[in-house]
């Protein structure tokens, strides 16, 4: 930065503003001055860093409402520190940097939007009401923090999960304040803070130690209040883009805040637009060194510098960092030139954004009325976890409702042999009852069909493993070249992906791989490398996509990204002209064609191949049962990619049993957002102010109406809510050519609407659109309501997905109840607002699949197994089916029956539905390093345990070395210990710890 900072002040522009400025502060000159920038807002930014710098005071860069200021903020972080730089950029971060503004050491550089000029705060002596600063060593009380946090408009949970959420366990207070990315956890020593760390949400574990800490209250409100500007002192200058009508496209220098300054200067900086080179490396080159200009290329990260720096030398210089655009100065023989210009596209990139995921004890606690499955008694229903006193021991149990109001208790050292029941909402399974020979028989009915169908397994594994295929030559020069043309950084999943399919394609094994990621997380990338890389080897790549649409963006995307490569490309689908279609097949028959791409008609017998390859198949789930199959015979010895957003649950299930790999894309893009979900009722105001939002902000919004009937009465109702929307239509009944037009069109910004069926569901990528409402969602699959929203969301831009499901009955509602389940497609929705974040999308698979069972995985007799005994117990069963065909030893779970106290104790943690979830990880724990971390973790987060506790630690290790030592069933009672090993049984006399110890030495022993 310091390189184009010391240029940019050199300019003759940049003096006369200096010295202007110096001689309007010296003398006081009531009036502002003015600096033409000519519309290029990047060259506003540099200038105000440049006065920031160079007068070494406070300046306030003021933007009008409409600019995003998100763009601005990317701009000035990349060259200012964080305590250089106060970002005003919502309500609640005014109290935190007018704090940092007040007290900091320092001129700063203030971002504000106009807007932010009305905006008042406490003054500054009332602040104690609205800040609290934590500090370590500071005396501290349960209930003043508590008071506090609830007076600020906290609330207070179980469990901290979302900012302004607060919880205290003991002596361990967690917060999460909106301003900070996580919550802190505040541990005391009677009324001192002992420790502040941070914490993550998902795991709940500590990240880092804190010194002191600053929390504001949400929305705070007094009498006494002032307006935001009088925070700033009065020497401040200000950089602002003038409202005044007849001063458009300029930049303000002032010291005060004016709606309608005149200018006591005009200073034009006569910058230009440079050129765009679209990916030309060789061309820049060439210009580069063939003029005396001095280049600055802002490059934003690492893997660019990489790429550039090979191929354009050291002559430019290269500046890490984020400027929207570029601009040249031909006077003064400079040029700066941003990736929108090499590229012609606009980096993406990082955002500060707060990941609210899933944490690990959602995914594995029990709730009341979760269908459970026990190994030995079968499926019933999880009731609550009971503490009972059983001979003078406390213990906590799990109690299951059976038939017949039968209840059972199971130990919570035997939680191993429970598990929650996996198969199908529109089913619910039939209650066992507790004695009857039903469930053991049922059993052993699955168990042989099992074992049958793990030979099936087994064969088909096997002629996996010892098929053949020709393998492929290592990256050659030109693959290196095609992945530098990749215009944004790689994700380190997407690398890892990319790495796995590359070694597949280098083995000469048939490839059979799944990529799974969100939509727009780049698994099209990994798709044109391998297409790449198959084709430099002189083999034929297809490319099978559900729809046509989806074909022909495709197309585009592969013609323009090996359109410096000597690859031929074709697309197959009703685009095509009969003519065309026939030439196409022809020369994909003489092997005179490198890569199709194309619908289900690539699956006409008709459709033959010289040497095929590669088939990359996107969006599997999209296919009916006819072309499933038809597939499986085409990719017989074939390297098959298959890459979705959301897996259906037999592609899952094959990854899960080994039959197929997988690499999942689980990072975000750098930049991307969570998209914002909401559901509700049909809402005119609602609805008119979503789309208004959007359409203000530039985007457009995608409406979804899956009912060709009344698709047309859809549009008509929109039009009522605005009359000059430009609102188009699409559906499956019209022409293919029509479908393309009107896409193509929406594309192109013709429209601001455009209602459609799910047609559009697919892969399409439509980066303008940010706003997306699903009508009657409540009639979509999990997978499908997934796929829609992933239409959105894949720029930096803020994206929203609105579900509009019915207030009362309808004879379709109705139906889709009847079908189905009456709660299902509530479960539905409130499964993708739970999984609403980013990188999140195989977890919505994998509930998926606990929602709609396996289905057919190699045949229809599997559904029905799994439905009788749940997806969990049938994948346990099916495990140990395939590891006795293959000669492996099978690790049982041990029964233990332990006359000990151990339990969680409620006042420890409260909610009982988490203590569940902390007994299923501490009993399924697979070795004795995981059983330290989790004991560290739970002493992380609830405090220093109590001593009943630590039975259940032991209890925990007393599980793990049963295992070990293939013992059946562990007995404690009356002090006298019974071991059940293989055909013998060990008896000794003692306590849990003799217990231990006793196991402790036969372990050690069986190593020797």
């Amino acid at each position: 930065m310091d390189f184009l900072y010391q240029r940019f002040l050199k300019l003759r522009p940049t003096q006369q503003l200096i010295q202007t400025i110096e001689n309007y502060l010296r003398h006081n000159q009531p009036k502002p001055l003015l600096a033409t920038i000519n519309n290029l807002k990047s060259a506003a930014s540099l200038l105000s860093i440049t006065l920031y710098r160079y007068f070494k005071r406070h300046l306030i860069y003021l933007l009008n409402d409409n600019i995003n200021k998100q763009d601005i903020v990317l701009e000035l972080s990349s060259f200012l520190s964080f305590d250089q730089l106060l970002i005003f950029d919502n309500q609640h971060s005014y109290l935190k940097e007018c704090s940092r503004l007040i007290q900091s050491q320092h001129p700063c550089l203030v971002l504000l939007n106009n807007s932010d000029l009305s905006v008042k705060l406490p003054v500054w002596q009332d602040w104690q009401k609205f800040r609290f600063e934590l500090v370590i060593g500071m005396s501290l009380s349960i209930n003043q923090i508590s008071q506090w946090l609830t007076n600020s408009n906290y609330l207070r949970v179980d469990l901290v999960k979302d900012v302004y959420e607060y919880s205290i366990r003991g002596n361990i207070i967690d917060i999460f304040p909106e301003h900070l990315s996580n919550p802190i956890r505040v541990e005391l020593d009677g009324e001192k803070i002992y420790s502040l760390r941070s914490f993550d949400v998902l795991n709940q574990r500590s990240i880092e130690h804190l010194k002191q800490v600053e929390i504001f209250a949400c929305s705070p409100s007094t009498n006494n209040q002032v307006p935001l500007i009088s925070y700033f002192p009065k020497d401040s200058l200000i950089v602002c883009q003038t409202l005044h009508p007849d001063l458009n496209n300029q930049i303000v220098v002032t010291d005060q805040c004016i709606n309608k300054p005149e200018a006591l200067a005009v200073i034009d900086f006569k910058l230009l637009a440079p050129t765009s080179y679209f990916g030309n490396l060789n061309l820049l080159k060439s210009e580069i060194n063939k003029t005396d200009f001095d280049y600055f290329l802002i490059i934003s990260s690492d893997d660019q510098y990489q790429k550039l720096t090979e191929i354009l030398g050291i002559k430019p210089i290269f500046i890490r960092g984020f400027l929207q655009q570029g601009f040249l100065k031909p006077d003064e023989k400079i040029v700066v030139l941003t990736e929108k210009e090499i590229y012609s596209k606009l980096p993406i990139r990082p955002l500060k954004r707060k990941f609210k995921g899933q944490i690990i004890d959602d995914l594995l606690s029990l709730h009341k009325g979760d269908f459970v499955v026990h190994i030995d008694y079968g499926i019933g229903i999880f009731e609550d976890v009971v503490t009972l006193k059983v001979d003078d021991h406390l213990k906590d149990f799990l109690l299951i409702k059976y038939a017949q109001s039968q209840k059972l208790y199971v130990p919570l050292e035997n939680i191993g042999l429970i598990e929650r029941y996996i198969g199908e909402d529109t089913h619910p399974p039939s209650l066992s009852i507790i004695g009857s020979r039903r469930w053991i028989l049922t059993k052993l009915k699955v168990a042989r069909q099992i074992e049958a169908y793990a030979q099936e397994l087994i064969t088909l594994y096997a002629r996996r493993q010892l098929a053949k295929k020709e393998n492929y030559f290592n990256d050659s020069e030109w693959q290196a070249q095609f992945e530098t043309d990749f215009e944004y950084a790689e994700t380190p999943d997407q690398l890892r992906a990319w790495l796995d399919v590359k070694k597949d394609l280098e083995s000469p094994k048939p490839m059979d791989r799944l990529i799974s990621g969100d939509a727009g997380f780049g698994k099209t990338e990994i798709a044109l490398r391998a297409a790449f890389k198959v084709a430099s080897n002189f083999k034929q790549v297809a490319i099978l996509v559900p729809t046509t649409i989806l074909a022909y963006q495709h197309y585009q995307t592969f013609c323009r990204r090996f359109a410096r490569f000597p690859f031929r490309i074709e697309m197959l689908s009703r685009f095509v002209t009969p003519s065309n279609k026939a030439k196409i097949i022809s020369d994909l028959r003489n092997g005179q064609i490198d890569i199709i791409i194309g619908t289900q008609a690539l699956l006409n017998s008709k459709i033959k191949f010289k040497d095929l390859g590669l088939l990359i198949i996107d969006e599997e789930h999209k296919f009916g049962v006819k072309q499933k199959e038809q597939i499986k015979k085409l990719k017989a010895n074939l390297d098959v990619l298959t890459i979705t957003a959301t897996p259906i649950p037999r592609t899952l299930y094959r990854t899960l049993i080994g039959i197929a790999d997988i690499s999942l894309i689980n990072t975000p893009p750098a930049g991307r957002q969570d998209i914002i979900t909401t559901v509700i009722n049909w809402n005119d105001d609602y609805i008119r102010e979503r789309i208004d939002y959007e359409l203000n902000r530039g985007g457009q919004v995608l409406f979804i109406h899956n009912r060709i009937q009344t698709i047309q009465q859809t549009k008509q109702k929109l039009h009522r809510l605005k009359h000059d929307w430009r609102i188009a239509l699409a559906h499956s009944k019209m022409s293919e050519r029509l479908l393309a037009k009107i896409y193509l069109e929406f594309l192109a910004k013709k429209y601001d609407i455009l209602v459609s069926t799910a047609i559009i569901e697919s892969g399409i990528d439509m980066p303008n659109v940010n706003t997306i409402i699903i009508d009657r969602a409540e009639l979509f699959g999990l997978a499908d309501l997934h796929q829609l929203r992933g239409r959105v969301g894949r720029s930096n831009q803020q994206a929203y997905c609105i579900f509009i499901v019915p207030k009362e009955k309808t004879p379709e509602s109705e139906f889709c109840c009847q079908s189905r389940s009456k709660a299902t497609y509530q479960t539905r929705l409130d499964t993708i607002l739970a999984y609403a974040q980013l990188g999140l999308s195989f977890r919505l698979a994998m509930r998926d699949l606990e929602m709609r069972g396996v289905g057919n995985i190699l045949g229809t007799q599997q559904h029905g197994n799994i439905a009788l005994i749940g997806f969990n117990l049938y994948q346990q069963m099916l495990n140990n089916a395939i590891a006795q065909l293959k000669g492996e030893e099978i690790d049982a779970e041990p029964i233990l029956s332990l006359d000990t106290t151990a339990y969680i104790p409620p006042e420890y943690i409260s909610d009982s539905f988490l203590r569940v979830a902390i007994y299923k990880r501490l009993l399924s724990i697979k070795n004795k390093q995981e059983l330290n971390e989790l004991i560290a973790e739970i002493q992380d987060r609830f405090g220093q345990y109590p001593k009943v506790l630590k039975n259940l630690f032991t209890i925990a290790e007393i599980r793990l070395m049963a295992k070990q030592l293939k013992i059946s069933k562990v007995v404690l009672k009356h002090n006298q210990i019974t071991i059940y090993h293989a055909n013998q049984t060990v008896s000794a006399h003692g306590d849990l710890n003799t217990l231990h110890k006793t196991l402790t030495a036969y372990l050690a022993q069986s190593y020797r």
